[in-house]
């Protein structure tokens, strides 16, 4: 009887996020706001966004992810959240770190992409759930949500590291070297051969406007991959860890793999976000550690 009562209680435990993973392609691998025994249900605005989630309506998921995170921002900056607040922060919070992206345009359809007007509303959202926890009290919001602070610490990093695994996974570093030869084929393609800048500039040119529309946007979105990645979340990312886990270096290593990094990328990563410094140090112990430092520093004379 009680081992029944045991997975009974684990069945119910599963049932959001496992929903969301098998209709959506939602991130299953996310742990959910319960998996740390948070005491609260989804609120109004996460229950908006898992409705639009699961119907695979994702230009008004994101159009509503960004609303529902400026509404999240005004109240922790104000400091009035209650827990039932807290709680719908924290399922919002798990909602878009785990939700799919866009699907990327097609260069060789002669449809429109359907985002077009949104075209980088997902990477946006991503980006600032990245911030806004980076930011947070966790402090005072494990307060508010009755649980142990490290636990929210280890659910934020794994939030951070997921969004960026799967920015980094999207991201295409030679794309630019077959985009020449796409446009051109695209040109090639149209029967008056026109220039590059003459489609799109007859009524006509429908099918091969949509293509090259199509293939340039694909190209921006594939370098705000990366210039996200890169320029914002990194730089919120790292020195949240060390925050998070000071003299733990086996807990920083933990979620930069996680976000998918490599071994040989782990100090690299660290020096151009956090850097060396009393903060940082115990991440550049070991004798990996050392020879990096010194490599570092012989950079920094030669400049």
């Amino acid at each position: 009887m009680m081992k029944y009562f045991i997975y009974a209680i684990a069945a119910i435990h599963l049932g959001c996020s496992t929903s969301l993973g098998e209709e959506t392609g939602f991130d299953r691998q996310l742990p959910a706001p319960d998996s740390i025994h948070i005491r609260g249900k989804m609120g109004e605005k996460s229950k908006k966004l898992k409705e639009f989630l699961k119907s695979g309506d994702f230009k008004q998921f994101y159009g509503c992810s960004n609303t529902v995170l400026s509404e999240l921002n005004a109240m922790r900056r104000h400091g009035t959240m209650t827990r039932e607040e807290a709680c719908d922060m924290l399922w919002s919070l798990y909602l878009i770190s785990g939700a799919p992206m866009y699907e990327a345009p097609d260069y060789d359809s002669v449809q429109p992409w359907p985002y077009e007007n949104e075209r980088d509303n997902d990477i946006a959202a991503k980006s600032r759930v990245i911030s806004a926890l980076s930011i947070m009290d966790t402090k005072q919001m494990s307060r508010n949500l009755g649980i142990h602070e490290q636990r929210l610490k280890h659910l934020h990093a794994a939030y951070a590291a997921a969004i960026i695994k799967r920015l980094k996974s999207l991201h295409l570093p030679d794309f630019g070297k077959k985009e020449t030869a796409l446009k051109d084929a695209i040109i090639r393609s149209h029967p008056a051969n026109p220039d590059g800048n003459v489609i799109g500039s007859d009524v006509k040119d429908y099918e091969w406007t949509h293509k090259w529309n199509n293939l340039v946007t694909f190209s921006s979105r594939n370098s705000m991959y990366h210039s996200y990645v890169s320029k914002i979340m990194e730089k919120r990312f790292i020195p949240m860890l060390v925050k998070y886990f000071p003299d733990q270096a086996g807990e920083v290593v933990k979620y930069i793999r996680k976000a998918g990094y490599g071994d040989g990328e782990v100090l690299d990563l660290i020096d151009r976000t956090a850097g060396y410094n009393s903060k940082t140090a115990y991440l550049y112990q070991g004798k990996s550690g050392e020879e990096h430092r010194k490599k570092l520093q012989r950079k920094q004379s030669r400049e």
